[in-house]
């Protein structure tokens, strides 16, 4: 029997050999391949654990398996800077990707200025959904020529006045200093008469609020939740002032690098994504709404017919300045235009 323990001893070991072998290549494999993987860094200002956040998280996730090789994601949430800072990163490829606000996208191109920077332009989400689709093939045109790849379109509810006093009226906002996006300048040139613009980063709005450098602030709800803006504020004027409208955009540069059946996984996969942060964000709106006045004791001012066209005569006047300068002259003809057509359907007339 001394001779089988010769034989077979060093067979065993030849095929454990063997077995390591194989599982070392497979590993050097696998490595080898996760390094080869395009890595894309994606920012967004929207806050850690909001569900933008958690929707780019679970997309990312997906990104890994896709076809063609896959893409792995790092995502930065509010880590980045303002959108002007973003963009400037995406352009000189710091970054290579963005969940932007049409205030971000503004700094590759105005076009888009049109479905955020109108207030009261938009009635419900039905009609913001409707231009959207009606301007998209034009918008996502004019970007690729400036070279950025629209993989979504997004939002995140509609703005409303947030202020520690009671605003009703336009006149009631006069006196206040209201927080105003740095990347927005001709904007704030247009509405300093009507309010104090105080131009700040939007990791500065809580602080600034807590030290009264400002008292008063447009923002989404649940946006304004998340950052425990009813903690300072105390008061919130019920006015869809406008939707907050914005898209996730790749840099050319980097998507022209992945093979086709990559870009095409992407497209489909980012077209669910997108649909998931409009749904996500619109319930959550009125649902923060909620929240903030359970938990942070905000007091809504409700608004009434009255209250709604006093602020209609205002935002009239600051069209004609909007129109050519906050956006281009035949992007707002075409919204209104389409708006027209769209109400009359139902009986209503664009502004």
């Amino acid at each position: 029997m001394m001779w089988k323990r010769f034989v077979l001893q060093p067979l065993a070991m030849a095929r454990a050999l063997i077995l390591v072998c194989s599982l070392a290549r497979s590993m050097a494999a696998t490595a080898s391949a996760a390094e080869a993987q395009p890595l894309f860094r994606v920012a967004t200002v929207a806050p850690k654990g909001s569900s933008f956040h958690t929707s780019l998280q679970s997309m990312g996730q997906r990104w890994k398996s896709a076809e063609g090789g896959g893409v792995s994601l790092d995502i930065y949430a509010q880590s980045q800077g303002g959108e002007p800072a973003i963009v400037r990163r995406m352009r000189i490829n710091q970054l290579q990707g963005a969940m932007l606000t049409a205030v971000g996208m503004a700094q590759i191109d105005k076009s888009v200025t049109a479905l955020q920077m109108m207030p009261m332009m938009f009635r419900s989400w039905e009609e913001v959904d409707h231009v959207r689709e009606k301007l998209r093939p034009k918008l996502e045109k004019i970007f690729l020529e400036k070279g950025f790849v629209v993989l979504f379109w997004g939002d995140a509810g509609w703005v409303r006045w947030f202020s520690k006093v009671p605003i009703k009226t336009p006149a009631d906002l006069k006196p206040l200093k209201v927080f105003a996006s740095s990347g927005d300048p001709q904007a704030v040139e247009i509405l300093k008469d009507y309010y104090q613009p105080v131009v700040l980063e939007p990791d500065k709005i809580f602080s600034s609020l807590s030290t009264d450098m400002i008292n008063a602030i447009p923002i989404p709800a649940f946006i304004g939740n998340a950052l425990q803006v009813g903690t300072q504020t105390g008061h919130m004027l019920d006015l869809k002032w406008v939707p907050v409208v914005g898209a996730m955009v790749v840099t050319s540069a980097a998507w022209n690098k992945l093979p086709a059946a990559t870009k095409a996984a992407l497209m489909a996969d980012g077209e669910k994504t997108g649909v998931e942060i409009r749904n996500n964000s619109r319930n959550e709106d009125n649902a923060a709404i909620v929240v903030m006045q359970e938990k942070q004791k905000l007091k809504v001012q409700p608004v009434t017919p009255e209250i709604e066209s006093d602020w209609v005569k205002l935002i009239a006047k600051t069209h004609p300045k909007i129109r050519g300068s906050v956006v281009p002259a035949d992007i707002f003809d075409e919204v209104i235009a389409i708006l027209r057509e769209f109400r009359g359907g139902t009986g209503g007339s664009a502004k």
